[in-house]
């Protein structure tokens, strides 16, 4: 994302997702909190976008079936999927997934060529987000809202 992206109209069905595109992210973005990445139409309006940061979760979030890669004092490292949202004038054209996708990649490569993280972790905001993500994989993590990817299987798609 940069100053020549137009996000005042952005408009997707969670007010809290426009809000944050508006107002929020470019303070997250200075900060260090956050990297946003946008998909724009020809006008350079901003009709999706999400954005990725480093988290560490602790032990007993993760999977049974993933304890084996973490050692017992440390938290596990992931790459935060923190939000992602598509303006609803492209509802329907498959930009949701296209987004999702990217950010998947992204991860991946981040975790394979710069920094370690076992796994992507999503924030759904409602039921209709968590439908979204158990589709590509993701896993509920127990005892938490958040949901779980693991970068194995996120390698096995590319």
């Amino acid at each position: 994302m940069d100053k020549n992206h137009n996000r005042k109209n952005f408009t997707c069905e969670e007010e809290s997702l426009n809000n944050y595109i508006r107002k929020q992210v470019s303070q997250d973005i200075r900060k260090k909190l956050a990297t946003c990445f946008v998909a724009i139409d020809k006008e350079q309006n901003v009709i999706g976008y999400y954005t990725l940061s480093s988290e560490s979760l602790g032990r007993e979030l993760i999977p049974e079936k993933y304890m084996k890669q973490i050692p017992k004092k440390y938290n596990a490292p992931v790459i935060l999927l923190g939000r992602l949202a598509r303006d609803i004038s492209a509802r329907g054209t498959g930009l949701g997934e296209h987004l999702l996708l990217d950010a998947l990649f992204r991860s991946y490569d981040l975790s394979v060529k710069s920094i370690g993280a076992m796994a992507v972790v999503a924030e759904p905001i409602n039921e209709k987000a968590v439908a979204f993500y158990k589709d590509y994989g993701f896993e509920q993590l127990p005892d938490s809202e958040k949901m779980f990817l693991p970068m194995k299987v996120i390698g096995q798609l590319i």
